[in-house]
């Protein structure tokens, strides 16, 4: 298939999404500051002043009794009125770095017109304890699948565990979002960026009925020479025949800077060259959208002017855009 390139620009629908996140938030701050003073007493000084809290969200530590591994859960309860069949949930991979923009998009959500408003999603954010941003050991480790020939768990500390997180989601975290909020079960997203990108990949491989759509946001598919493309080719042989007990959307996003060609430094081009990011998704989108399955749609756009890192929080809206699509 070949890839959707987007017009120069960002899209209306991304600019307004993206502002308003970016306003909300710092909004959000200096509220959480101005607020900590009593009347009559001056405020304290912004530095510290007390930590600014996302409304409508809580957050906890889900230990998974059968690995014993714990992750930091974040929800935003929906934050309008609830559809007749129930809330979409997008689930966001690496939820110390996106959480907090996800969630603020879904709130931007309700605040427009009804005749543009979509309908209110939960967000399940999924990441791992502590204040850091990104915790490069843990999600290579929980991220990443495990090597051909395994038995499907965990095969060291350090790498291998997609299966062991996968069934802390099944067994563990939906069952509880099912149990506090109304779901959609139609509408039920798996959202992920780089090493996330290459979980979400593989939960539609290896499981395509625990989420009904896919949000792949440039994908390691380079991880270990290309194992998720030889595993996307047992997947299109394992469900070759009809009919097939799943209905799967996968949303592919990749920046058009994410190739050697485009790199600013000698050091990045190589790395990039080893990757082959853009080229590898763009294979992948050609070869899922070659089956012509009705039970699996894709969508690949290479988003201009982007690279690796900053394709994140464009196609986080897309993700979510995806999750809040009507049946």
């Amino acid at each position: 298939m070949p890839a959707l390139r987007l017009p120069q620009g960002t899209p209306p629908r991304r600019a307004m999404l993206a502002a308003s996140a970016g306003a909300g938030l710092g909004l959000l701050g200096m509220l959480s500051g101005c607020a900590s003073g009593r009347p009559g007493q001056p405020s304290p000084p912004l530095n510290r002043a007390p930590p600014a809290m996302l409304p409508g969200t809580h957050q906890q530590d889900l230990r998974d009794p059968a690995s014993g591994r714990t992750w930091r859960i974040w929800v935003q309860r929906p934050a309008g009125p609830m559809p007749p069949t129930g809330h979409p949930v997008l689930y966001v991979l690496d939820g110390n770095a996106a959480f907090a923009l996800a969630s603020q998009l879904a709130r931007n959500d309700a605040e427009r017109p009804p005749e543009m408003r979509p309908d209110a999603a939960i967000v399940v954010g999924i990441g791992h304890p502590g204040d850091a941003v990104i915790h490069p050991a843990e999600r290579q480790r929980d991220y990443t699948p495990p090597p051909p020939g395994s038995s499907g768990g965990s095969t060291s500390d350090q790498a291998g565990g997609a299966p062991v997180l996968l069934d802390f989601i099944a067994r563990e975290l939906q069952p509880r979002i099912a149990a506090a909020f109304p779901v959609d079960l139609q509408r039920q997203t798996l959202s992920g960026h780089s090493f996330g990108g290459l979980l979400v990949l593989h939960a539609l491989f290896t499981r395509p009925a625990l989420f009904t759509r896919y949000a792949a946001t440039s994908p390691s598919v380079w991880w270990n020479q290309g194992q998720v493309l030889q595993t996307a080719a047992q997947f299109a042989q394992a469900h070759a025949q009809a009919p097939r007990a799943f209905h799967a959307q996968l949303q592919l996003r990749v920046g058009s800077l994410e190739h050697a060609r485009a790199a600013a430094t000698p050091a990045r081009a190589a790395v990039q060259a080893e990757r082959r990011l853009l080229e590898r998704t763009e294979a992948l989108a050609q070869q899922l959208t070659a089956l012509q399955w009705p039970e699996l749609r894709v969508h690949l756009a290479v988003l201009p002017g982007l690279d690796h890192g900053s394709v994140m929080a464009p196609a986080l809206i897309d993700a979510l855009a995806l999750a809040q699509q009507a049946r």
